[in-house]
């Protein structure tokens, strides 16, 4: 019986020579196919990409698979205005420049958002683009740079010295569909846009290309949802996204846009209205809890500043928040309710 097996073994190692593949690749494909939806997520968030382009994986494969790229919607994404114009409710209310931030004291390459103790019930209803009526589940999604200067694609605004970058990676919903891409602005420009740039008062935006999820997310995604976002110095900029429902996609473009890779220190990370400077409306006693993970130059615990950029909100308020454990890399967390919310305070852990 053992000669047979041996022999069964030898013939099995021909096959897979014959084809191609080795008997180590062979056992790492087996393993492969193994693991739960929560690692799956974990996993192929650490597949690289072949390059610039868009891209969709399905559990339980972990290989990020070329598909055609769509075009973003042209609403924008508003940074907050000074003035707290953005047509939505309280100022306490998280968005419009209430917030926490993650501020590393060196560069970011990549921050991972994700939601913990959210609401089991939670709902939620807002408008696409901030215009029309309410529709259920109509939200975005975003991981926010900071404003910052010196960005190659300021050197032709009024000012240079005045004019401000900004990049978000962000998922939104659009014409009954997810989708996820890269905004990019120029703050203060005051000039004409550049071509294939949009205006927006002394503003500038334009978006990368859009990937799109098999099923637009519902509120009750958040629970198991990861947006990431990359930049790569003289390579690609990753937005990406994943759900625990096993679907994940993906949209790269060249760093160069703005060269972000040069100047991240700031991540703000959340759930707001979907796009126009709008509100996402959760049910009552609605809770979650914004966690950012960042990937930098330091490995120290970031610094939790209390300031925002988007000026799209929710009508949550910043709440009380626990002290973290240990977590794998530098982490703030962030409670937000619209119940009992005692006194705001956000945790971070190194």
């Amino acid at each position: 019986m053992r000669k047979i097996m041996q022999c069964l073994g030898v013939l099995a190692a021909v096959a897979l020579a014959a084809a191609g593949v080795s008997a180590g690749s062979a056992s790492a494909a087996t393993q492969r196919t193994v693991r739960t939806k929560a690692e799956w997520q974990s996993a192929i968030a650490r597949v690289p990409e072949r390059g610039t382009g868009c891209y969709r994986a399905s559990y339980p494969a972990l290989q990020w698979h070329a598909v055609k790229c769509g075009v973003a919607p042209t609403w924008p994404v508003a940074p907050v205005r000074p003035s707290g114009s953005a047509t939505h409710g309280a100022p306490t209310l998280v968005g419009n420049g209430v917030d926490y931030s993650a501020r590393d004291s060196g560069l970011i390459s990549k921050a991972t958002g994700t939601f913990h103790g959210v609401s089991p019930n939670i709902t939620e209803k807002g408008k696409v683009g901030n215009a029309g009526s309410k529709v259920a589940n109509a939200f975005s999604l975003q991981l926010n740079t900071q404003f910052f200067s010196g960005s190659p694609a300021c050197s032709g605004s009024a000012d240079p010295a005045k004019c401000l970058a900004w990049q978000q990676f962000v998922y939104a919903k659009f014409s009954g569909v997810g989708e996820v891409f890269m905004q990019y602005w120029l703050i203060n420009y005051d000039t004409t846009c550049p071509a294939g740039w949009f205006t927006d008062g002394n503003d500038c935006y334009t978006n990368s290309s859009t990937s799109t999820l098999t099923s637009p997310l519902t509120a009750k995604n958040l629970a198991t949802v990861k947006l990431s976002g990359s930049a790569t110095s003289g390579g690609n900029d990753e937005a990406s996204l994943s759900v625990g429902t096993g679907q994940a996609t993906l949209v790269t473009n060249n760093d160069s846009e703005l060269d972000l890779a040069a100047a991240w220190n700031t991540t703000e990370w959340g759930v707001y209205g979907d796009g126009g400077g709008g509100e996402a409306f959760f049910g009552t006693n609605t809770t979650l809890q914004a966690q950012t993970a960042l990937t930098a130059t330091s490995p120290s615990a970031p610094t939790c500043v209390k300031e925002g950029f988007t000026a799209e909100t929710n009508n949550l308020k910043l709440a009380k928040t626990t002290a973290l454990g240990s977590e794998p890399s530098p982490t703030l967390a962030s409670r937000q309710t619209n119940g009992t919310s005692g006194t705001a305070s956000c945790a971070v852990a190194s």
